[in-house]
């Protein structure tokens, strides 16, 4: 599985961890309004951590060279491999989540767009990153002590995944782009601030544009149990629409996940001839 070029092309020298604190600082500088300081450490559980714990204040972009525990939505763990992926945590005020959320999913896609050019990237509802139909980039929104935690993982040079992983994930590396994950970080940190400063109406319209779920047949992970249907509506900030055997249901985004695609389908197929609805 390469979801891109067959062969990945070399990995790029690394810039040292030493570089990062004054590259991020010049972005910062040149770049951004709502973002105005950088922290980078060398190791962390969490990015999302470190910034709650340290007290970082809303600002702030925390990064790390390694992250050895990261988390996804609904206490999902992230499969961060190592040092092949960025992991970014961007400290705001205590903002409504909803709104975040869709702001983030948009400035990661955008970001990997114009990184990825030529890979159909796309937001898989809430607020997946895919890229030709598999998972690149992931967005976690959470609240604490009045300030609000968006942390945003990218895969930028892993070249395989384990096999529960395999047929959905990939990286830019093995969509043929060879980047420095530092590259990544200055382009994803431009990108958030610029969305944090655009009208919601405007990065609403941007989200259904980028929309890969409406009109396709998912399996959802509710609560109550699984859903299968065909997505009619998706509405970022509240949930979707799923037309299933049973007549129409509405599943909220706080507590409503994408089960992964069967076999070796990818996030955004069209219903195969003979799906129920």
């Amino acid at each position: 599985m390469t979801g891109g070029a067959d062969v990945p092309g070399p990995r790029p020298h690394p810039v040292p961890l030493v570089d990062w604190p004054d590259a991020l600082e010049a972005v910062l500088a040149r770049s951004c309004t709502a973002l105005v300081r950088a922290v980078v450490v060398r190791e962390t559980s969490s990015t999302q951590d470190h910034a709650r714990d340290s007290g970082a204040p809303a600002g702030t972009v925390v990064t790390a060279w390694r992250q050895t525990a990261g988390r996804g939505r609904l206490g999902r763990a992230w499969a961060d491999t190592g040092e092949d992926g960025v992991a970014a945590t961007f400290v705001l005020p205590d903002l409504p989540p909803e709104s975040l959320a869709l702001r983030s999913a948009v400035a990661a896609a955008e970001a990997v767009a114009r990184l990825a050019p030529g890979n159909a990237v796309g937001i898989k509802w809430p607020n997946d990153v895919v890229a030709d139909g598999m998972k690149l980039a992931g967005v976690l929104v959470e609240r604490a002590e009045g300030r609000t935690f968006v942390g945003i993982g990218i895969n930028v040079c892993q070249r395989a995944f384990p096999p529960e992983l395999a047929p959905h994930a990939t990286s830019l590396a093995l969509l043929g782009h060879a980047f420095d994950r530092l590259d990544v970080l200055r382009e994803l940190v431009r990108s958030v601030d610029a969305v944090l400063g655009r009208d919601e109406e405007d990065v609403y319209r941007t989200y259904a544009a980028l929309d890969r779920l409406t009109g396709r047949a998912c399996t959802f992970l509710t609560p109550s149990g699984a859903v299968r249907g065909i997505v009619r509506r998706v509405d970022p900030r509240r949930g979707l629409c799923v037309e299933a055997a049973h007549g129409d249901v509405f599943l909220p985004a706080a507590t409503t996940s994408v089960a992964p695609p069967e076999g070796a389908r990818r996030y955004g197929d069209r219903p195969a001839d003979g799906d129920a609805t």
